[in-house]
Order: C-alpha cells, then sequence, then structure tokens
C-alpha cells in the first residue's frame, strides 16, 4: 500500500513521518515538490504529519491508495483545504478555483457525528479536537489565505458540496477565527469577509435589466430586451426573473452564517462574531470598512432575531439549587447591582425573592437576560433595602408588590435583539400564577445617563438660563456666596466628598436635583423618544412613570451615574399595550396619577409647551393596583 500526502505551499523543507500499527516509523525530508519519499506498513493505521520549516505545522489530507507505481504523490492544495480530508487516488491536482471539495472518508463522517452526538448531550463540550486528525494544524494568516478560506466556505453548497462537507468548512473558518486575536487577525477577517463577500452588484444590475425586461413584455411594452420583441408575456419569467434579483441582493455571507448556525455551538460562535462586529465598529465609526462591517451587523442580528426567537427560548427560575455554573454565570454578568459574593447570591435567591432567565436551547447553561425580584408589602424606594435586607417578608399571603429591581442582558451579540420586555411580561404571568395576592408590578431601576447630562448642561455658557429656575439661582446664591453665578455654585456643591451622606447639603440639593431629574426623564428626547435608556426600554415596553427617588440608591455607580436618585415605573396591566403603542406612534410618556410631586413640574411644563403637551399623559391607576400603590408618603416621602 502506498500513503497520498497533500501539502501546502509554502514551505522550504517537509519532513512527513508515516506510523504503521507497529508503531515503527518511517522518516524522509521533501526538498521540493518534485522530492520523492516512501512508507511501508499497514494502510488501515497509517498516519502523516507534516511540520513546515517557517511554520511549526501544515495541513495534512492523507488515505490509503492502492499501489501505483510512481513514488507516493505530493500535491499542492490551498491553506483553507486543510486537515483530515482525503482525496481519491483517480483526482488529478485540485484546483483552487474550481474549489471541488474531495471525497470525505468514512473515518471523517464517523468522527463528525460522533462528536455532534458528544456536544448534544454536553453542551460544553469542545468539538475541535474531536476530528480525526494526525497532528495540531496552522493555517497562514495572510489575506490571501483568509479569502481563499472564506471563498471555499461561502461557495460551498449542498447541491453543489452535499451536506456534510460545507459544514466541515463552516467548522474550519470557526477554528481559525478563534485562534486569531481582535485587533489584528479578527479584525482583517472580518473586513475581508465584509467587502468581498458581500452583494455582487454586477450581478444585481444583470438581474435588475432582467426584471425589467420581463416587466416590459408582460406590460406589452416588447423591446424589454434584446429579444424582448419576440418573447411571449409570461408571468413564470418575471417571477423567475424577480426571485433572481432576490438571489442576487443576498450577501454571500449570508449563507456561510447559516451554515456556522446549524453546527454544534455554531450559535455561540454567531454571538461571539457580532460581538466583535459591534466591538470595531464602536473602536472605529468612520474607517473605510465601517460600511461593509455595518451590513454584517444588520445580517448577523436579523439571523440571530430568528433564532432567539420566543418559540426557541425557555424562561426557568434560578434557585440556590440550579446547576453552579449558572450561577456562577448569574454573578459574573449581573450588570446593575453587583453581587460581590457567594453570600450575597444565596441572599437574593432567598425568602421573598425570585430571579428567573430566558435560555436558549442551543446554549443550555448561558442564561441570555435574567431579572431579578423582590415580593413587597408596598413599591420600595431605596434599593439598598431590597439587597441586603437581613429579615425579608416571607409569608406569601402578605405579598402584595413585585418589584423588578434588577435586569441584566448577558451577550453583547444579541444587543438590539429584544428579549427583557417578554421576560418581564413572562415574569409578571409566572407571578401571578405563582403568588395571586400580588397585584402591582413595578420596577426600581436606575438613571444611567442622568448624571452625564446634567453635568454637560451645568458647562454650557448659558446654563443658568435654560437649566435653573430663578428661585433656585436665588438660594444657590446665597448658599455659596463666594460662587461666581449659581450654577458654579451647584457645581461647588455636588463636587463636595459625601455631600450626599451630610443632611444639610442633601436637603438642600433635593428639590433642585431632583426637579432637573424630573425634566431629564420626561422632557428630554433622543429623537422623539425618552433620551435616558433605561427610561426608554420600560416605557417602550408600556410601563408608566410612578416616581422619583432622592438618594434610593448611594452606591459609588449609584452616585457616579444619577447622584443616587432611583425611579419607579409601574406596569399597569389594563394599560400596557396602550402604552407602548402611544410612545411608539409619537413618543408619549404615561405618567401614573396621581401625579408624584416629584414629577409634577415637569408635567405641567409639558402641559404649557404647547406640541409637547402631547408627549406626557396622566394614566389613572386601577383600583386594586392603587390600593398598592398609595400615596408617596406613605413609602418614602421625598
Amino acid at each position: 500500500m502506498s500513503l497520498q500526502i497533500l501539502v501546502r505551499p509554502g514551505s522550504a523543507a517537509t519532513r512527513i513521518t508515516a506510523t504503521t500499527t507497529a508503531t515503527a516509523t518511517t522518516t524522509s525530508t521533501i526538498r521540493s515538490s518534485s522530492s520523492s519519499s516512501s512508507s511501508r506498513g499497514d494502510a488501515a493505521a497509517v498516519a502523516a504529519a507534516a511540520v513546515t520549516a517557517r511554520r511549526s505545522v501544515t495541513a495534512i489530507y492523507y488515505e490509503p491508495l492502492p499501489r501505483i507505481r510512481s513514488s507516493p504523490r505530493i500535491r499542492f492544495l490551498p491553506a483553507a483545504s486543510r486537515r483530515s480530508f482525503s482525496s481519491s487516488a483517480s483526482t488529478s491536482t485540485s484546483s483552487s478555483s474550481s474549489h471541488s471539495p474531495p471525497n470525505l472518508s468514512s473515518e471523517i463522517v464517523a468522527a463528525y457525528w460522533a462528536a455532534v452526538m458528544k456536544s448534544t448531550k454536553d453542551p460544553d463540550f469542545d468539538l475541535a479536537p474531536a476530528f480525526a486528525r494526525v497532528d495540531p494544524f496552522s493555517s497562514s494568516d495572510d489575506d490571501a489565505s483568509i479569502r481563499d478560506l472564506l471563498d471555499r466556505a461561502t461557495r460551498a453548497s449542498r447541491r453543489s458540496a452535499g451536506d456534510l462537507y460545507p459544514q466541515l468548512l463552516a467548522r474550519h473558518c470557526l477554528e481559525f477565527y478563534d485562534a486569531l486575536d481582535l485587533d489584528d487577525g479578527r479584525r482583517r477577517f472580518l473586513h475581508i469577509l465584509a467587502r468581498d463577500f458581500g452583494v455582487s452588484r454586477d450581478r444585481v444590475v444583470d438581474r435588475a435589466k432582467a426584471v425589467i425586461a420581463a416587466a416590459a413584455v408582460i406590460d406589452g411594452g416588447g423591446g424589454g430586451g434584446a429579444e424582448g420583441a419576440d418573447e411571449t408575456p409570461s408571468p413564470r419569467a418575471a417571477l423567475k426573473a424577480e426571485q433572481a434579483l432576490r438571489d442576487a441582493l443576498v450577501p454571500a455571507y449570508q449563507q456561510f452564517f447559516v451554515n456556522v448556525g446549524q453546527l454544534p455551538n455554531g450559535v455561540a460562535f454567531l454571538l461571539k462574531m457580532r460581538a466583535d462586529v459591534l466591538t470595531l465598529l464602536a473602536k472605529q465609526p468612520s474607517s473605510p470598512s465601517a460600511p461593509y462591517l455595518r451590513a454584517i451587523d444588520d445580517t448577523l442580528k436579523s439571523l440571530l432575531q430568528s433564532l432567539f426567537a420566543m418559540s426557541q427560548l425557555d424562561l426557568a427560575r434560578i434557585t440556590w439549587t440550579s446547576p453552579a455554573a449558572v450561577l456562577e454565570k448569574i454573578i459574573k454578568y449581573e450588570a446593575v447591582h453587583a453581587i460581590p459574593s457567594w453570600q450575597d447570591l444565596k441572599q437574593r435567591l432567598g425568602p421573598g425573592r425570585l430571579c428567573y432567565a430566558f435560555f436558549h436551547r442551543e446554549l443550555p447553561t448561558e442564561p441570555l437576560t435574567f431579572i431579578e425580584v423582590a415580593l413587597l408589602k408596598e413599591i420600595e424606594w431605596n434599593v439598598h433595602r431590597i439587597i441586603t435586607d437581613p429579615d425579608p417578608l416571607d409569608v406569601s399571603s402578605e405579598f402584595r408588590v413585585a418589584v423588578f429591581y434588577s435586569i441584566s442582558s448577558t451577550q453583547r451579540g444579541l444587543a438590539g435583539v429584544d428579549l427583557g420586555n417578554f421576560l418581564i411580561k413572562r415574569v409578571v404571568k409566572e407571578i401571578q400564577a405563582l403568588h395571586p395576592t400580588v397585584t402591582t408590578f413595578c420596577t426600581l431601576s436606575p438613571i444611567p445617563g442622568f448624571r452625564t447630562w446634567l453635568d454637560t448642561r451645568l458647562r454650557l455658557p448659558n446654563g443658568v438660563e435654560t437649566l435653573l429656575l430663578p428661585d433656585e439661582a436665588d438660594a444657590l446664591t446665597r448658599k455659596v456666596p463666594g460662587s461666581a453665578a449659581p450654577i458654579s455654585a451647584l457645581q461647588t456643591l455636588l463636587a463636595e466628598e459625601d455631600w450626599h451622606a451630610r443632611p444639610e447639603s442633601a436637603e438642600f440639593l433635593k428639590p433642585i436635583v431632583t426637579r432637573l431629574c424630573a425634566q431629564y426623564v420626561l422632557l428630554e428626547k433622543k429623537r422623539s423618544f425618552a433620551l435616558d435608556p433605561v427610561a426608554n426600554f420600560h416605557i417602550r415596553n408600556g410601563a408608566c412613570v410612578h416616581r422619583l427617588n432622592w438618594l434610593g440608591d448611594v452606591s459609588a455607580k449609584g452616585l457616579t451615574q444619577s447622584y443616587g436618585l432611583m425611579i419607579n415605573y409601574v406596569y399597569l396591566l389594563p394599560h400596557i399595550e396602550r402604552n407602548n403603542q402611544a410612545y411608539l406612534l409619537d413618543g408619549t410618556i404615561p405618567v401614573v396619577e396621581p401625579v408624584s410631586s416629584t414629577l409634577r413640574w415637569a408635567c405641567q411644563a409639558a402641559a404649557a409647551g404647547g406640541a409637547a403637551a402631547a408627549r406626557v399623559k396622566r394614566v389613572g391607576a386601577e383600583k386594586e393596583e392603587a390600593a398598592a400603590v398609595g400615596s408617596p408618603g406613605s413609602v418614602g416621602k421625598l
């Protein structure tokens, strides 16, 4: 028997080793493509490995062949066709331009399906080492090699290469991409994928001309093309031309993404790749490749929206007995109020507390987004009383209010894919079934953009005229006599260390800063929607603004984000859909009636603002909900 060895070009010398079943080894060195070598042994167990002089590992394809007169054939192939494939003896020298797929040995097919079955049973199973291969491999990371690899992966289809070959090529791309660093290798990989494997404009133009010609024939205009006058009107021809145009408008990399999504761990890879795209766009938003990367981002986002549809997600309650791997990720991904220890996590999962998460069936140990809930008697205004309460309410008959105090998304690759909205509504249904005495559903939310907005406005030259009321300006001038202006006085007071811990300073600043926060939440817009991202999220979901909470979060993060202010949004269940529609239609923000004193000025300002009056509306609470909401003074007067 003889051994066929396929070697990637670019090596000065390649050492080839063949091993028999008796572990005897025959080694020879090939100095050029015309050199020869021989190996003898049992063909059923022979293996081959190659090490280049310049790179530690090269690609090897091997298969026992019937004895031939000449020495074993040395064939040069592009780097993209690496690893564990075999070519039949009758195949002539491969052509990188034709990209015809080689035959796959039964060993490779068996190893692939064994790995798939293993990964199905064990979600953390690493598929990469499971494929049959003789030695580790590396591929050149130069642009030409990356382009060739992507060319094969994007061209491969079931029709041209069968079912398995495109999957293996996609897997090769995954492994190659994982080995690259973000700032150089992955950046070049994504730029080449975005620029060179998008939509072919020439093809689109040709297909568009065909559609126009077909339409002209259908309409009886004739002459729509070179043969238009002789053609018989045919709706079928027009529909085929339209389909061809639609196909031409699909970027080449879309089918590659589809192939990747069908792999074990492929969904996780798509999330990682989109996260990399978003990172590169954030770093270089104006680079020449940015428009192409945004097109890839749109394609990935659309694909992920279908992969992460509600029908593909499972809602699960997280408890102290949940798998340790899941609990570790809850600690890791908590984005609102950090969980410093396992004991703190246990408290958040203990009596009177709930935690729910969405999981995808392809990622069973990865919480995609999760929400933390406190079951209380009344709406809470201070988050520290929730997360550090040593004696939480544990009598289910006394639960009246469910307070959503933290919601975290764990995957940057799912940015813009709306899961939180559905999570809140699903959890409301779960709590109603589990605790029927709960009639009020609200949040205790941060206001992450307030301090940045206020500090920016305070630095404007005309800040005092546009920001402070006359009585506020007078009070600030009297409070800090040596200040050059009321704005400077406010900046001085807010810059003092531990101002929030001194009752005199905190009480003086409270009405001024609270009113400014109400202006920020209700009146400041990004296009027609709320400027604050958390406000936009909850109002878009159908919630009403209820009340601002002075010093509701005095942690370092709370003071940095919003000078310690927090806010309650109330989900009045009969009004959720109407609120959502009104907000999406013209940016109308619903406020709970009776209006809290912390929001009254902003509501009056909106009403006095002419056209702006339509953007804030008052929503009356239902009787059973009003009893739990109560008056502002009953739950922590501001």
